[in-house]
């Protein structure tokens, strides 16, 4: 009885470090994305002095597509796991939010993948992995289907001179989208080539579990396409809210290009926003001079869209009886 007490003592010790060691990540996160940033590039004051300007209407129908953005995640999130658990609204929004939290601590936000566990009973984390890769993977699709087409016009018109090597480019983007889009809707083949292999046959038990339906994955493709085409929106409002010199078909066409290198980029959270802001930085230069603007586009839309919410899924993280859960398994 007294090692069972032990044993329990360390799993709370271990549990409540976790806590507080994200807590501490989360504050550093906050610290660094609007303290430091904000020393380093004044985006802060840059921001109040455009919003004087009269411009508040664009930042708010940034804010206003966030909440529609992640409930349709939601929405999504609930298809891809309805074959094998019903998930409630409240269950799924806290797995998604959750996955925000520890995916902004980790390169390509692999920790999306522990987040998306919350609610996920003992037998079936397994197909939740599984669920959360053919998510992913479809959320990925329009992005390098896009941004394909995107980087051939952008490339061939302003940094490579020679247009055969800017549809090279182009097509390897293009070939990998295909390669996602046959992987989407024929997972199932994919699953059973990789249970051949001795470390990976729990997948072919997963395969039967997660039974998607031909409108499952329709109803998946469609709102990873809505939620895409959100992204797109969001930095296109806030474009218009620094009042740069573009068309709205090339700001449209340099979103596209700056999504796909993102998505290709697997930094660490360090180098994460840095890289951001050089992209946007590298891409809007060609068509305006304006630089503070530049960088404190994609600033903002990360904060909008990933630091407000990885802090309302730190707090449900940090607020989750682990334990309890356990013991109820």
């Amino acid at each position: 009885m007294l090692d069972n007490a032990l044993i329990l003592v360390k799993k709370n010790l271990w549990f409540l470090s976790g806590k507080l060691l994200l807590i501490g990540v989360l504050s550093w996160l906050i610290y660094d994305r609007i303290w430091v940033q904000q020393v380093e590039t004044g985006y802060f004051d840059h921001l109040h002095k455009v919003l004087s300007g009269g411009q508040l209407g664009w930042l708010i129908a940034c804010l206003l597509l966030a909440p529609i953005n992640w409930l349709l995640e939601v929405i999504k999130w609930k298809q891809l796991t309805s074959p094998f658990q019903r998930l409630s609204w409240k269950e799924a929004s806290q797995s998604i939010l959750a996955g925000i939290s520890l995916g902004l601590l980790t390169p390509a936000r692999f920790g999306e993948y522990g987040g998306r566990l919350l609610h996920s009973s003992a037998g079936h984390r397994a197909s939740t992995l599984y669920a959360h890769f053919i998510g992913s993977l479809s959320q990925n699709i329009p992005v390098f289907l896009f941004g394909s087409m995107a980087v051939a016009w952008y490339f061939s018109q302003f940094y490579i001179a020679n247009t055969l090597m800017a549809l090279s480019i182009a097509f390897v983007l293009l070939s990998a989208a295909i390669l996602m889009i046959l992987l989407f809707m024929q997972h199932h083949s994919l699953a059973m080539w990789m249970s051949r292999f001795k470390w990976m046959k729990e997948i072919k038990s997963v395969q039967k579990e997660v039974n998607y339906t031909p409108r499952i994955l329709h109803n998946v493709a469609l709102l990873s396409l809505f939620r895409f085409l959100i992204f797109v929106s969001q930095y296109l409002t806030l474009l218009y809210l620094f009042d740069l010199p573009i068309e709205w078909w090339q700001a449209t066409m340099g979103v596209f290009v700056i999504f796909v290198f993102q998505s290709g980029l697997p930094l660490p959270p360090v180098l994460g926003i840095v890289a951001r802001t050089q992209l946007s930085v590298v891409v809007w230069s060609v068509f305006a001079q304006d630089q503070l603007s530049m960088l404190t586009v994609p600033l903002l839309l990360y904060t909008i869209n990933l630091l407000f919410p990885a802090v309302i899924g730190g707090i449900i993280l940090i607020g989750t009886n682990y334990q309890r859960q356990i013991d109820h398994e």
